[in-house]
């Protein structure tokens, strides 16, 4: 049942990326930002949120293991996409745009680092609430 579930919840992760990215992308497509990898950064932040949220809900009491697992390592896994963050950098940095490619970076880590906080600072909250 765990394998079940990481495959379903990986293909809905891999399925909410490309949309997230191809929106995005459609978005942005005519403006400056037309080579920025929004999707990515997005599709990390928002993840990075949620494992967070997930992690530091106390949520390990109230769903089952393959739950868990199921949403983190298939769907969130799936979702976020640390080796395309590296390829898309790669991509800027070829293409002579060091600076776009540094604030990318720089982006996805600290939007990243700020979700985690603000993730374990909601579930503290939904634990006072209960």
């Amino acid at each position: 049942m765990m394998i079940l579930g990481i495959l379903v919840g990986g293909a809905l992760g891999a399925l909410s990326r490309y949309g997230v990215s191809v929106a995005l992308n459609a978005w942005t497509a005519s403006g400056p930002y037309a080579s920025f990898p929004l999707g990515t950064l997005v599709v990390n932040v928002v993840g990075s949120f949620l494992l967070s949220f997930l992690a530091n809900a106390g949520l390990a009491t109230l769903l089952p293991p393959a739950v868990r697992v199921a949403i983190g390592t298939g769907f969130l896994g799936a979702m976020t996409t640390f080796s395309t963050l590296e390829l898309e950098t790669d991509t800027l940095l070829r293409g002579g745009e060091a600076g776009r490619a540094a604030l990318y970076l720089l982006a996805t880590l600290v939007l990243g680092y700020l979700a985690i906080l603000l993730g374990r600072v909601a579930a503290a909250q939904l634990a006072v609430q209960r």
